[in-house]
């Protein structure tokens, strides 16, 4: 409802500028013959006037897009944060190259993308930790949409029990 109320405005200010001013030069030999040169001319001073109110709204439609995407990268922060954060708590993931990574575009209803990469040695594990991430995902965004970019490497297994043996 407010984009159309703006664009209502847009519009008015736009069929100002389109309207022909009747500009006439003016030189100093001139002017004591015509009245008229000397008379204000009212269609330049509206015009600047709307120019200066469209670059007014230009300016805050900016600032508005800038925080909009500053406090959707926030967000976008935080959920990552704790996606890892619920990560290092499982205790069959802790030590595994495996970290979250979450994007959303600019446009207000794009689904958030969680995008799931790293090295696990099996594919129970793999099934656990998209398991995981999707739970924690859809308790803050219902509507998220995660990408399984795993890869499953039986040496990272190898590896694990030895570093735990020790």
């Amino acid at each position: 409802m407010r984009r159309v109320h703006i664009w209502h405005r847009l519009v008015a200010l736009l069929s100002i500028l389109a309207v022909p001013v009747d500009a006439s030069a003016q030189t100093a030999g001139d002017a004591a013959a015509s009245p008229r040169a000397s008379s204000p001319d009212w269609g330049t001073g509206i015009a600047i006037v709307a120019i200066i109110l469209l670059l007014v709204i230009a300016i805050g439609v900016v600032a508005k897009l800038y925080d909009v995407n500053r406090r959707r990268k926030e967000e976008n922060a935080a959920l990552q944060s704790l996606l890892s954060d619920a990560l290092l708590l499982e205790r069959s993931i802790v030590g595994l190259p495996v970290a979250p990574f979450v994007s959303q575009s600019v446009w207000p209803h794009s689904p958030l993308v969680i995008a799931v990469r790293g090295s696990v040695p099996t594919l129970e594990l793999r099934d656990a930790v998209m398991r995981l991430v999707e739970q924690e995902a859809f308790r803050r965004h219902p509507g998220a949409r995660t990408e399984d970019r795993l890869q499953v490497d039986p040496r990272i297994g190898q590896d694990r029990v030895r570093s735990t043996t020790r």
